[in-house]
């Protein structure tokens, strides 16, 4: 006898509290899958819209146009993805909850699970114009210590905000790091056709872009200062252009296939201390940066 004791529910040789590999519990995936079905029925119930509508809203967040038979589907019987997971989370926090939709205990459930999860989204635009007409980068950056910037060309920090602006942020201790898609790599070469443009059209952009902060931002910043200006490319797939600012506000936009960066929509985050959004983009960018090669 080994003398160990089982927790109840436990059987011989399993230790209370001992972790469970779950891909030994093939029913995980279907109770999940059940989950998240019911989260995409939750949230529609709550801002009281027909699968139609909801659809509609979901749209600019997708950047494609589900139809109300495919939400209906994501209801019943077929497991919804997780753009669309993360979609109907932030429609559903921006709506609020609706007074009139009536709530049981499962949707009380997943509700706060959707709450806890996108807290720290503070706001959502349609469109990166929207963003910018609404959150004008002088509004971001000025006064910042720390500005962290990851994606393709950076126009939010190289062509939108003033070049005096930036060196005097770093003249005064900030440290900036750029991350561009490399304009010589493959990655970049694959945006081009998929946003549907001639060969070198973006990557001209970038390297435009490279050297506005090269040449009119770093080479005018005084000797002891350069350093905080850190410039670096690398060769990913674009996924999002993620700029954090203070460690406290990030600003995270998605490429979306076959539209062009400006029309996709823009996520404003601000750092809750907790689970949500903020620290995932956050690891991101810290993984892109170490793909880079500072320049």
């Amino acid at each position: 006898m080994s003398g160990e004791r089982t927790s109840p529910g436990s059987t011989p040789g399993q230790r209370g509290g001992e972790v469970i590999d779950l891909k030994t519990k093939r029913s995980y995936r279907a109770s999940l899958g059940a989950v998240a079905s019911q989260q995409v029925a939750s949230a529609r119930r709550r801002i009281g819209l027909s699968a139609k509508e909801f659809a509609e809203v979901l749209t600019p967040l997708l950047g494609w146009t589900p139809s109300g038979e495919t939400i209906e589907a994501w209801e019943r019987t077929v497991v919804p993805p997780g753009d669309v997971l993360l979609a109907v989370g932030l429609a559903a926090q921006a709506a609020g909850p609706s007074a009139n939709a009536p709530i049981s205990n499962d949707d009380d459930l997943l509700s706060d699970m959707v709450a806890h999860r996108y807290a720290d989204v503070d706001a959502v635009f349609s469109t990166r114009s929207e963003f910018a007409s609404k959150m004008p980068p002088h509004t971001l950056f000025d006064g910042a210590t720390e500005i962290r910037a990851a994606g393709l060309s950076l126009n939010l920090l190289c062509q939108q905000y003033a070049d005096e602006n930036l060196r005097h942020l770093v003249e005064s201790g900030a440290l900036v790091q750029c991350l561009f898609l490399d304009p010589e790599g493959d990655a970049i070469k694959a945006r081009e056709q998929e946003e549907g443009y001639r060969p070198g059209f973006l990557s001209a952009l970038n390297d435009l872009n490279i050297q506005i902060l090269q040449q009119r931002v770093r080479q005018r910043l005084p000797e002891s200062a350069r350093d905080r200006l850190q410039i670096a490319v690398y060769d990913e797939t674009i996924r999002f252009n993620i700029t954090i600012i203070d460690g406290s506000t990030a600003v995270v936009q998605p490429y979306l296939h076959a539209a062009r960066g400006i029309e996709a929509p823009t996520f404003l985050l601000r750092n809750d201390g907790g689970a949500g959004l903020f620290a995932t983009f956050e690891q991101t960018f810290t993984w892109l940066w170490g793909k880079g090669t500072l320049q």
